[in-house]
């Protein structure tokens, strides 16, 4: 091998490794309104909402926390998170609501307010939708 043929097989040598398998293309991410909490995508806003629905009609604690905490909490914080970035007081409406259902969930028993505080839960979620531009999925 001559000095003459080093950069020719160099060039080679570099083409064939930009050829190479490398990682197969990443399937694209879901997109929606974020802010400091993540991306809040149509999908997981309508489980949130059906959850919340759900509960409404719960009578039973456990199975309310159970829904409340699986499907709704992260939600409803990448939520508020995603809609303070453009509307203060709707994101603060959201917070409030949540912590009023997560202390009657916290009680010994579900108080009587529970179904009217969920009601208001999914009224501040609404309001947080709208504001970030994602579909109300309803009951």
């Amino acid at each position: 091998m001559t000095m003459r043929s080093l950069p020719g097989l160099c060039a080679v040598a570099v083409l064939l490794a930009g050829c190479g398998g490398g990682a197969p293309p990443s399937a694209p991410t879901a997109s929606g309104p974020s802010g400091s909490l993540g991306v809040v995508t149509a999908e997981a806003a309508a489980d949130a909402v059906g959850a919340m629905c759900q509960m409404r009609r719960s009578v039973n604690r456990d199975e309310a926390n159970a829904l409340f905490f699986d499907r709704v909490h992260q939600t409803l914080h990448a939520l508020a998170a995603a809609t303070e970035v453009v509307d203060r007081i709707p994101a603060a409406g959201l917070l409030e609501a949540k912590q009023a259902v997560e202390a009657d969930l916290q009680a010994e028993t579900m108080p009587q307010s529970f179904s009217a505080d969920v009601a208001d839960l999914l009224g501040a979620t609404r309001d947080a939708l709208a504001t970030v531009a994602l579909p109300d999925p309803g009951c």
